[in-house]
């Protein structure tokens, strides 16, 4: 190292210029990383979906689901697997392993498919695998009028700004929704059709044929000559279609129909349409969405005066309001920590090292967009912690410069030996903080993906800022020569120097003088503040302070879908009558927001939707409305409807409180021991959600073989017949206007009881959906409450009494909880032993480590401190904080135990001298750098941000009390390893 240092002093000109120029990288990868609100979360899930038309629950799970769970469970990188078999559809959520490859995965899916598209039923479409997206909206829309007839007449001017808005760079797609789906139906006469001796397969088989083009392969076997009948409408070429010998015209009316829509959308009370454009992987937000809304300006001058447009979300306007606070602390915390420097050290090395914090930070981003990192609320935190920590090694170097040139070095040695004695601890604390930070990359799901940007921007900065303290510190040091030594260098450099007196002569020497009584009454202190745990408040991910509140709205029982707009529109004018900070409300009846708002369904219908509560938040927080409301509606309403209100969480999405899975192969028995469940948390006045759903009354019929015999018709023949009845089923799509259109077939005026070859069976009530986990069936039942000890008692009750067969499994919110305490106190034990390690080899000894990492247990006792004083939650980051300083605090231990070690080595002092000598030396370092990291996250401290307040609290009260205890409990550790080892 000392050739290295020579050799860049003889260069300090052009080594300062290299990194100069290496820093401007790093201002262009902070001016083009992409902007979103909290980090890019990948949902590693893959959706195979088949549809049947026209077939039962049952018979779906048996020729549809069951086949194809079988042959996909044969696929790599799965980690399980949830469907759902419903009338008409097979729906296959497949939940990926963290490694796994999603277009592997999918395309192992597919060649699946493929092998077993024998087994599945003739009539059933072929299943479609898709890679399950998380896109989250961007920026939506509504277009308001009088009457719903008035947003019809601009139905072709939003479709036609939809495919503008979805050919904008960085949108993955854009949604419409309130608009009634309109389809072709073809309405066969059955007695004309069975009369020309024709059957539905020959002509879904023929109608097929003209929709679809033909494909012709040419004699050069390098291209394909597609035909088709561009000429033509879809219904025109429908209504061609000759079936037979027959036209279809004769046998069928074919009409341009619409069914109800899935949607129905009010704002205000007024009837709406809503458009949404969703961002696309690894976009910047801000710059994406304000292409979208130039489009949109441009087109809301083509409206007419009755239609009007109102942007109700925009993520840009949510990025710039955070970023704008965020960099206003980061900007306060760069301001602290120069101010901090130069409140202990000499003028020109607070210059120096806050040149060297700026260059660390900028050179520390530069690896950042190859870490699958963007610039997010995480990793700006990460930024102002890092300040903090970063300033500390330049602090050590420069103050041992300093201290080397007051004992008389010449320039040269002093930039030399100053940076020598120190390199072995701040390179053996910077290993000490990596690897503290290192295996919280490794944390698993959502909560890893959540918090990788501060390891990732910890571990960057901390190497940079150990290399520039080393090497460019004495480098642009040396080349701001001349400037007088001071004996009392900063603002307060006189407090300092009488402070590490105080220290070193009094506090220090009388504290070796007894060092187990020292080190007994800072261990009880350390021990006795981890019961105020219990009285510290918890909340894993807080609310996010929001200017919208979102009420799910679920009836127990289907009912068509105007009615339940009816419900909930009378439901949202109550919730603005008595809450009167509610400015205004949205009503979205069906599918709900689809994740506007942070809101979403989780098993949406007709009976199903959400209201949006744009509140006033200076009158009350979205927080306090739910504490406030949530409870009283729900008393007053119970089950019927559910009402559950939500905000949006900073933090991954969470689950319910408790989820009860029960699993039995037997259906009946399943759905009874679901009911029973049910029902006794209604009885208890909870509110639960199942994916049972309503037994639907459904008509049984069996074929008379029989009489199939005599028909001119065969079993397959039979069954399809069968399907037709009713409202049929799609067979095909069209593009018309741009747009997908389906076309429907289905009998006319028939009733199924004119068939000879059938003949009613039973009438029963099933249910409409069947549920598998794993290739098991099973139901899911979420229990909203806060009384889980309650719900625990009564499972392990349950599980103990059943006898049928039926197994019975928690997970949840709290259940997720735990496995995350499980995994970072597996991370945190590893951490432990990796800086253990790292102290081991640095002082060549197995004991001495364990005095420094007791510095670690302080700081944890410190941040519990911190949060029940504040009555701050402990949270998600409150625990990555406490994790945190498990790296931080123990550079100021290794500092001073080193100072102490190289004067023990060299023979010069008495044990006794050699700690009172290294206290003196290393107080103002010591404190300097405490105050430091302090003050760089007060701002944060003091912004009020529920997410980052426990973080910063953590940090400071550990750093804190870790740094002044240790003051004590550290050389009096010392002292006793020194006469046990050395007696």
């Amino acid at each position: 190292m000392k050739a290295i240092l020579a050799s860049i002093l003889k260069r300090s000109r052009i080594f300062v210029i290299f990194i100069f120029a290496i820093a401007l990288f790093g201002i262009y990868t902070f001016l083009t990383l992409d902007q979103r609100e909290i980090p890019e979360t990948n949902i590693n899930f893959v959706n195979v979906t088949t549809v049947w038309g026209g077939t039962d629950a049952l018979s779906i799970e048996e020729n549809v689901t069951n086949v194809l769970e079988v042959a996909i469970a044969d696929v790599e990188g799965i980690a399980s697997t949830v469907s759902t078999s419903q009338d008409d559809v097979s729906a296959i959520t497949l939940e990926l392993k963290d490694d796994a490859d999603k277009n592997q995965v999918v395309s192992g899916v597919n060649n699946v498919i493929n092998s077993t598209l024998s087994q599945l039923p003739e009539t059933a479409n072929r299943p479609v695998a898709s890679s399950f997206s998380n896109n989250f909206p961007l920026i939506s829309y509504l277009f308001t009028a009088d009457t719903y007839e008035e947003l019809q007449e601009i139905e072709q001017q939003v479709i036609e700004l939809e495919q503008d808005i979805q050919a904008v760079d960085g949108v993955a797609r854009v949604s419409t929704k309130g608009y009634s789906e309109t389809f072709y139906n073809i309405a066969i006469d059955r007695d004309a059709m069975l009369e020309a001796e024709i059957f539905p397969i020959q002509i879904i088989d023929e109608i097929n044929t003209v929709l679809r083009p033909a494909t012709l392969s040419t004699s050069d076997e390098s291209e394909d000559i597609r035909i088709g009948f561009s000429d033509l409408e879809p219904l025109e070429r429908i209504e061609t279609v000759v079936v037979n010998g027959t036209p279809l015209v004769d046998i069928a009316t074919i009409t341009e129909a619409s069914e109800m829509p899935e949607d129905i959308i009010s704002y205000r009370g007024q009837p709406s349409v809503s458009l949404t454009a969703l961002l696309g992987t690894g976009e910047n937000a801000t710059t994406v969405s304000k292409r979208v809304e130039e489009i949109m300006d441009a087109a809301s001058a083509d409206f007419d005066d009755n239609i009007e447009v109102t942007m109700i979300q925009s993520e840009r306007e949510n990025v710039e309001d955070i970023f704008s606070g965020l960099y206003l602390s980061l900007g306060l915390a760069l301001i602290a920590v120069v101010i901090g420097t130069f409140s202990g050290l000499s003028a020109i090395s607070a210059v120096v090292i806050s040149i060297t914090i700026v260059l660390s930070v900028l050179i520390g981003l530069i690896p950042i967009p190859f870490m699958d990192v963007d610039l997010n609320t995480i990793s700006v935190i990460g930024l102002i912690i890092a300040l903090g920590i970063i300033v500390d090694d330049s602090i050590v170097v420069s103050d041992n410069i300093e201290r080397r040139l007051a004992l008389g070095d010449s320039r040269k040695d002093a930039m030399t030996i100053g940076t020598q004695e120190v390199a072995p601890s701040v390179i053996a604390s910077t290993i000490a903080i990596v690897f503290t930070f290192l295996p919280l990359l490794l944390l698993s799901g959502a909560n890893g993906q959540f918090i990788r940007a501060l390891p990732s921007i910890l571990i960057t900065t901390m190497i940079v800022s150990t290399i520039l303290a080393l090497f460019f510190v004495p480098a642009l040091r040396y080349l701001l020569s001349g400037f007088k030594v001071q004996k009392s260098p900063g603002f307060f450099g006189g407090l300092f120097m009488r402070g590490s007196k105080v220290y070193a002569y009094k506090l220090l020497a009388n504290s070796i003088k007894k060092p187990f009584v020292s080190f007994i009454i800072v261990f009880i202190v350390c021990v006795s503040s981890f019961v105020l745990v219990r009285f510290t408040p918890f909340e894993f991910f807080p609310a996010a302070d929001r200017n919208e509140v979102t009420a799910d709205v679920i009836y127990p029982t289907d009912q068509p879908i105007d009615s339940t707009h009816e419900d909930i529109m009378a439901l949202a004018n109550q919730m603005e009558l008595e809450m009167p900070h509610v400015e205004e409300t949205i009503v979205f009846t069906g599918q709900g927001t689809n994740n506007l708002f942070g809101a979403d369904l989780s098993m949406p219908g007709s009976n199903t939707g959400q209201i949006v509560l744009k509140i006033d938040k200076e009158i009350m927080s979205d927080a306090e409305t739910i504490e406030t409301y949530e409870a009283s509606y729900q008393d007053t309403f119970g089950n019927d409807p559910l009402i559950f209100f939500n905000t949006v969480v900073q933090g991954p999405p969470v689950n319910a409180p408790v989820i009860i899975e029960l699993y039995n192969d037997d259906l009946d028995v399943l759905v009874s021991r679901a009911d029973e469940v049910a029902n006794y948390f209604r009885e208890q006045d909870i509110a639960i959600e199942s994916n049972v759903g309503e037994p639907v009354e459904t008509v049984m019929y069996e074929i008379d073989k029989s009489a199939i015999e005599n028909a001119p018709v065969t079993y397959g023949q039979a069954k399809s017949d069968l399907n037709l009845f009713g409202r049929g089923f799609p067979i095909d799509s069209v593009i018309e206007s741009n747009a997908e259109k389906e076309v429907h077939i289905q009998y006319g005026q028939s009733d199924v009881a004119d068939i000879s070859y059938i003949e009613e069976v039973s009438r029963q009530n099933l249910t409409p959906l069947i549920q598998h986990k794993d290739g098991n069936r099973f139901v899911e039942i979420k229990i909203f409450t806060d009384d889980t000890d309650m719900v625990y008692d009564y499972v392990d009750e349950l599980r103990d009494s059943v006898d049928d067969g039926t197994t019975l499994i928690t997970e949840g919110d709290i259940e997720d909880t735990s496995s995350f305490f499980v995994e970072i106190g597996i991370l945190f034990t590893v951490i432990m032993i990796l800086v253990y390690l790292v102290l081991a080899w640095e002082f060549n000894s197995l004991r001495l480590p364990l005095v420094i990492v007791f510095t670690i247990f302080l700081a944890l006792s410190g941040g519990i401190i911190g949060l029940f004083i504040t009555q701050t939650p402990i949270s998600f980051l409150a625990i990555m904080g406490m994790v945190s300083l498990s790296g931080i605090v123990v550079r100021n231990a290794v500092v001073l135990i080193d100072f102490i070690e190289y004067r023990r080595i060299e023979g010069k002092m008495a044990i006794e001298e050699a700690i009172v000598d290294a206290g003196l030396a290393r107080f103002r370092p010591i404190i300097l750098t405490m105050l430091t990291s302090i003050i760089a996250l007060v701002p944060v401290a003091l912004s009020g941000d529920a997410l980052f307040v426990p973080l910063a609290i953590t940090i400071i009260a550990g750093i804190t009390f870790s740094t002044l205890l240790s003051l004590i409990a550290t050389p009096s550790l010392y002292y006793l390893y020194y006469k046990l080892k050395y007696k």
